[in-house]
């Protein structure tokens, strides 16, 4: 798939990290998240899916701290790869976290050939504005080749545009134009939006099959 990121967009993502890498190190700072706040967003991106045996595809993953809480979750019985586009944060995620099961990739998702993995996690990717307003492009493309790659789901975060402020360089998603985009990969889709004011989670499940007589999703049957 070809990406919708330009080289500008990618130099400014790989410039803004690389910068605050250099003053913050390893920090949620260098990710522009607030103390605390992540481990929330992982506990809810995590909270539908079920790791134990599964490969995981990370996506943005920063340093790959998503892999404490799949570690808490599922020891070490689970595989992971995470993908990110600024090359410091991918040494450092392999310094802090690599491992026989844990590996990372450096580049733009869009433009790489991956692995069919049983779940992928987004977290905190689609929050920096682009230019030419291609976010949304963006987001449905990443999505789509997301929808592909995975045999049983997906979970996004995104920052919501129903929010009291907004900074300039941030972009805030609207959770209905997201819930339309998730529709029209599969009907069995949960958006949450319960767990902070200003930022919701979206999840995708490529098994729609369902009892007719019951009209609930397999799924839950085999919970």
């Amino acid at each position: 798939m070809k990406s919708v990121l330009s080289q500008t967009d990618i130099d400014m993502i790989r410039d803004r990290y690389e910068g605050r890498f250099r003053q913050y190190g390893y920090s949620p700072k260098t990710l522009d998240w607030d103390k605390g706040k992540q481990d929330i967003r992982f506990s809810v991106l995590t909270s539908q899916l079920d790791f134990q045996g599964c490969s995981v595809l990370d996506i943005g993953c920063g340093f790959g701290d998503l892999n404490r809480t799949l570690a808490e979750q599922a020891s070490s019985e689970y595989t992971y790869l995470g993908v990110d586009v600024v090359p410091s944060l991918v040494k450092e995620g392999e310094r802090l976290f690599g491992s026989d099961h844990v590996r990372f990739l450096c580049g733009d998702v869009l433009a790489m050939d991956l692995p069919q993995v049983d779940y992928a996690i987004c977290s905190g990717m689609f929050n920096l504005k682009m230019s030419g307003e291609k976010n949304m492009e963006f987001i449905r493309a990443v999505a789509k080749k997301t929808f592909g790659l995975c045999r049983i789901g997906f979970a996004f975060d995104f920052l919501s545009d129903k929010v009291d402020y907004r900074k300039e360089i941030t972009f805030h998603s609207s959770p209905e134009e997201i819930l339309a985009m998730a529709y029209k990969l599969s009907r069995n889709v949960m958006l949450c939006n319960n767990y902070m004011p200003f930022e919701f989670s979206l999840f995708v499940f490529k098994d729609e099959s369902f009892d007719p007589a019951l009209t609930v999703f397999n799924r839950w049957m085999s919970a």
